[in-house]
């Protein structure tokens, strides 16, 4: 693993922690942000609270997936080198 796969892994679940206290919290600032004020008013607060959760599962697993080295096939350095010897 490289150092920035390292701080991208590192910083994709350091802002998932972040979402899901904003999900879990009490605090009433992050749902004044433009996106999350309309889902709030059309939807209500515990849908928002959902969006939240939402955020930080898909964070979580990026940041999982990225510091665990888990990438597609054709993405593999290794094999693209074995592509170019042909």
């Amino acid at each position: 693993m490289k150092y920035d796969e390292a701080l991208v892994g590192t910083i994709a679940i350091i802002v998932a922690i972040i979402a899901a206290g904003i999900a879990v919290g009490p605090w009433r600032e992050p749902y004044r942000l433009r996106t999350f004020s309309a889902i709030c008013r059309r939807f209500g607060k515990p849908v928002a609270r959902g969006v939240w959760v939402a955020i930080a599962v898909a964070l979580l697993g990026s940041g999982l997936a990225i510091l665990s080295g888990l990438r597609p096939n054709y993405a593999d350095p290794a094999h693209r080198a074995d592509l170019n010897q042909d």
